[in-house]
């Protein structure tokens, strides 16, 4: 007579896979016709059967011996950690640009940038919900690096990108000068359910009454759009539907954006305009990317034969890769944006990277979504118009004020870079723990400038 089952509910996928590791060492015994662990090593015999460590096996059976008295003991699976939300969706590009100017102001106070110091000021500033740690890595994200500096380590901001900022800087200089309109465009998002942090509430009910905000996030609109000081460009309102999945940015692609870039942006705007836009990857699709090392080998001999090289038979793909290295032509690295702007007269001009504090659009933005924010029905039929009346709302002056010129920091916080590695290789002269105006630096790096 078959034994009576003891268990009742359904087993989960690792109480199947021990049953069938004790079914298999049991079989194992039969063939072989021996005993494989000896009858008195009861612990070593457990952990050979099930498949598991005899470290865990005494575990298991001292949580057991707690609960003598329960003729079948309970045993308890590990807590599940919460997932933790995200910080990518605080840390968008305005509040990047928002603790990059903490930092610096740091260095234009002439203070040490510690992480314990630009914590409690963007707690203040963005009330910053997350951790130091988050923060930290943030910070690195943005071109931060935690330095030496003459034996002490400091936060220094990273050549390559306070470089890219003076290069900037100084280029938008003088295309201000030349008197060409220039050009801001910029993509962002608005959820159906975005709506006010805060408001007033009736204190002295029994429960307080306020504003009751749909959980979730909803549907979600990705706005698209450019400007200049005299207010948005004609016709270059671009809004639609997307997935709510991740951030907004892996919502738009390069076809979407260059469609739009080329019928609804570059008919409305004046001839020899310098149009400013930042780094994402869908604004700088190459005409021709070179293969890397991600790229199939197939896919690399027929990049080579395009290019008119012949291709051995039997070579590695690191042979083929050095192969595109001797071919890639300028032109190769070009975008696809530029080329099309290029051919209509208009110039491309990109922000140093997590610099959108240069982009006033991004000023724009957050009246957008103000205005949005305090008339929301949490509707989706209601958010694409309510966003067009927001735009509409905007104004030259809004524009006007937004400025860069005007919300420009002082000149020894905007032109400020470290001092590379001198010809005299003195690190006292070649690292700098403040940052000081371009016009200190010596004659030969001002050139490069």
């Amino acid at each position: 007579m078959a034994a009576q089952s003891a268990h009742s509910s359904p087993l989960h996928s690792q109480a199947k896979e021990i049953v069938f590791n004790v079914r298999q060492y049991f079989q194992e015994e039969k063939e072989k016709g021996v005993v494989l662990h000896g009858l008195s090593k009861v612990v070593s015999r457990t952990a050979a059967a099930t498949k598991i460590s005899e470290r865990s096996v005494e575990k298991i059976s001292k949580d057991a011996r707690e609960n003598e008295e329960i003729q079948c003991p309970k045993f308890k699976s590990p807590k599940k950690r919460k997932p933790v939300a995200p910080m990518t969706d605080f840390f968008d590009n305005f509040n990047e640009g928002v603790l990059r100017r903490t930092v610096l102001s740091f260095y234009e106070r002439r203070e040490i940038p510690t992480l314990e110091k630009i914590y409690a000021e963007i707690k203040i500033n963005l009330s910053y919900p997350g951790s130091h740690e988050t923060l930290r890595r943030v910070l690195k994200k943005i071109g931060f690096r935690y330095s030496n500096v003459d034996e002490r380590r400091f936060l220094m901001e990273r050549d390559d990108i306070t470089y890219a900022r003076c290069i900037f800087l100084k280029e938008m200089k003088e295309l201000r000068s030349s008197g060409q309109t220039i050009v801001y465009l910029d993509e962002t998002w608005i959820n159906q359910n975005y709506s006010v942090s805060k408001c007033w509430i009736d204190s002295n009910a029994n429960k307080a009454m306020g504003v009751r905000v749909p959980t979730g996030k909803g549907s979600r609109l990705i706005l698209l759009h450019a400007g200049t000081k005299d207010g948005f460009v004609p016709g270059a309102t671009l809004v639609f539907q997307a997935k709510n999945v991740g951030d907004y940015h892996e919502q738009m692609n390069a076809d979407t954006f260059e469609k739009w870039f080329k019928n609804q942006l570059l008919p409305n705007i004046p001839s020899s305009s310098v149009i400013v836009m930042d780094n994402a990857s869908y604004h700088s699709r190459k005409i021709n990317k070179p293969p890397t090392t991600a790229t199939k080998k197939a896919e690399i001999r027929e990049w080579l034969e395009k290019k008119g090289v012949t291709v051995p038979d039997g070579l590695l793909k690191t042979q083929l890769l050095h192969l595109v290295t001797r071919h890639i032509a300028a032109a190769d690295t070009n975008y696809v944006i530029d080329k099309t702007a290029s051919e209509h007269g208009h110039r491309i001009v990109r922000l140093p990277p997590y610099h959108c504090q240069y982009n006033p659009i991004e000023l724009i933005w957050a009246q957008v979504k103000g205005y949005v924010s305090k008339r929301n029905t949490f509707r989706i039929a209601d958010l694409k118009p309510l966003v067009h009346e927001s735009l509409i709302n905007v104004t030259a002056d809004n524009w006007k004020n937004a400025s860069p010129r005007r919300h420009a920091p002082s000149h020894a916080t905007e032109i400020m870079v470290f001092i590379p590695a001198s010809k005299s290789g003195s690190t006292s002269e070649t690292k700098q723990l403040f940052l000081e105006p371009v016009s200190t630096y010596p004659p030969d790096f001002i050139e490069i400038l």
